[in-house]
């Protein structure tokens, strides 16, 4: 009795990036090895150069098709310079790294803001240019609380602690905003003990 041939069937398989509907996909690459009558068995280097091989070829046709990778960014416009200082406010040349290595800045953002912050030391505030926004108040003394109130549209303590998370006016001015609203609060009809 002959003795029986053995077949060897290699798969491999890689992860792809979900579908435009969130559903997982996969790619998965198969090769078969029937040896011809007379053929010696396949020995382990052999099986291990295939299967690499195998591995090869499978990124290979998926970058070919376009499938190995995440989805293709749509290119977006340059942004001026002004619009990356009011959006990311760069203090640190960290900062812009690690933007630019997360793909929120390209290529010619990234150079622009990285001149800029090695020009500026972190404690230059980056100039306002003529914008529909307030402009930043001087940080001495403060305006009254009727300007602050009308000038940022504030209703509430809260959106006054808002205000000044963007720096857009001072502490002293805050204070102010902060005792306006608790004496506000005391006045109010319902918030003082009844007899």
């Amino acid at each position: 009795m002959a003795p029986r041939r053995r077949e060897y069937e290699l798969t491999v398989e890689q992860e792809l990036p979900a579908a435009a509907d969130g559903a997982p996909r996969r790619a998965r690459l198969t090769a078969r090895f029937e040896p011809e009558a007379g053929e010696a068995d396949l020995d382990d280097a052999e099986l291990a150069r295939s299967l690499r091989d195998l591995a090869d070829r499978l990124a290979r046709a998926s970058e070919a098709a376009g499938v190995g990778r995440g989805p293709v960014p749509v290119p977006r416009p340059e942004r001026a310079l002004e619009e990356l200082l009011e959006t990311y406010r760069p203090r640190q040349m960290e900062l812009v790294e690690l933007l630019h290595a997360d793909g929120e800045l390209t290529d010619r953002e990234y150079a622009t803001l990285r001149a800029r912050v090695s020009e500026h030391p972190p404690e230059v505030e980056p100039p306002k240019g003529p914008t529909g926004s307030p402009p930043v108040p001087p940080r001495m003394g403060g305006r009254p609380v009727e300007e602050l109130l009308r000038t940022y549209q504030i209703t509430s303590l809260r959106q006054a602690g808002a205000v000044r998370a963007r720096r857009q006016i001072s502490f002293e001015e805050y204070m102010a905003l902060k005792r306006h609203f608790a004496a506000a609060e005391v006045g109010a009809p319902g918030t003082t003990p009844t007899a």
